[in-house]
């Protein structure tokens, strides 16, 4: 492969048993994909060289999930079974998720350039096996050119891993590790979502620590994302301090964050994502919705600028109050029963959510 964003290190402390474990399974999952045609490569936190190594290495050495994203110009007949099968046999050794991306087209890499997450890739993988594709079809954006709406979508996965999280501390849950790593996933996610909005996002950690101390005025919220980005370069599972006040402060933070980006309230009206409005969204969402909404205007915006209000209110309102309703799923239907408080996983948040990110 020529022109490989290669770096040094997987991980941001350069841990060496961290470094030769990554480097060991990546040749492994290499040679199991030789030949298949497919073209992978590790992205995400290691694919950048900025992975989180345990402190206590009580589960494990590796703290992030290993996201490999999957290209191809002819996608092989039972790659997606080969892929699974190589994920849960790394998951189970690793101890940390392994998510492999469907199998995408040339023409995925085009209609989807404009997305955080692969101009992110873009600037910071891992090659596995297969041509470079990314480097012949995948253009460079600046990171002023980021679309709206990927703010956006930004407050809708790490609002999600926000209320999740709630939903652990509010049932006496011991699992910090999750509770912790949503918590700091909150902070950075919200205020990463302001500098998008704003035209100010950066490519590398530090140079957003940078950037969201001159952007935001708030030094509870400066240090807040300070933390969290330590957080992520050296993450423990301690919690210093009681866990539902942390969260509450995240919480009112985020909330901030999304009142910056989106308007008082999360107002659809205010939402700068009219100027992505489009046919094809509503048409998309009829499709997968399985449904004809009464008022189609907001229904032509990007779906996760759709669904700002709905996350603040559930932010506002915490997991136990979710309204159920009614809403058709492929193959399912999820029915209010009783009026009684429901889980997160029942709520038409979650349920959109799953649709349509």
């Amino acid at each position: 492969m020529s022109n490989v964003k290669k770096h040094k290190n997987f991980t941001a402390c350069g841990d060496s048993e961290a470094e030769q474990l990554l480097e060991g399974v990546l040749c492994e999952i290499g040679e199991a994909l030789s030949g298949t045609g497919l073209s992978v490569f590790l992205g995400g936190s290691y694919g950048r060289g900025d992975g989180g190594v345990r402190q206590d290495r009580e589960n494990g050495i590796l703290y992030n999930d290993l996201d490999f994203f999957v290209f191809a110009e002819n996608a092989p007949n039972g790659a997606e079974k080969l892929l699974r099968d190589i994920a849960r046999k790394y998951e189970a050794l690793l101890k940390v998720d392994v998510d492999f991306s469907r199998v995408m087209t040339v023409r995925d890499i085009r209609n989807n350039a404009a997305r955080l997450m692969m101009q992110e890739l873009k600037r910071g993988y891992r090659p596995v096996c297969g041509k470079d594709l990314l480097e012949e079809h995948l253009p460079a954006l600046p990171a002023e050119e980021l679309p709206y709406s990927e703010a956006c979508r930004l407050l809708l996965n790490r609002g999600m891993g926000l209320l999740l999280a709630w939903e652990k501390i509010s049932s006496g849950s011991s699992d910090t590790d999750f509770i912790l790593r949503n918590i700091n996933k909150a902070v950075l996610g919200g205020c990463d979502a302001v500098l998008i909005a704003a035209q100010q996002y950066r490519w590398t950690l530090d140079e957003r620590v940078t950037a969201v101390g001159e952007l935001i005025s708030d030094g509870a919220c400066k240090k807040l994302y300070a933390d969290a980005a330590e957080f992520k370069k050296s993450p423990g599972r301690e919690l210093k301090q009681d866990p539902q006040a942390l969260w509450s402060a995240v919480r009112e933070l985020f909330k901030a964050c999304m009142i910056s980006v989106c308007g008082k309230e999360c107002s659809l009206l205010e939402a700068n994502g009219k100027r992505e409005c489009a046919l094809k969204n509503l048409i998309k969402y009829c499709i997968k919705s399985r449904s004809i909404p009464g008022f189609p205007r907001k229904y032509m915006l990007p779906a996760v600028v759709a669904l700002m209000p709905e996350l603040y209110a559930a932010l506002e309102n915490r997991p136990e109050k979710f309204p159920v309703g009614f809403i058709f799923i492929p193959g399912k239907l999820y029915a209010a029963l009783e009026n009684r408080p429901e889980k997160l996983e029942h709520s038409k948040l979650y349920q959109h959510w799953l649709i349509f990110n």
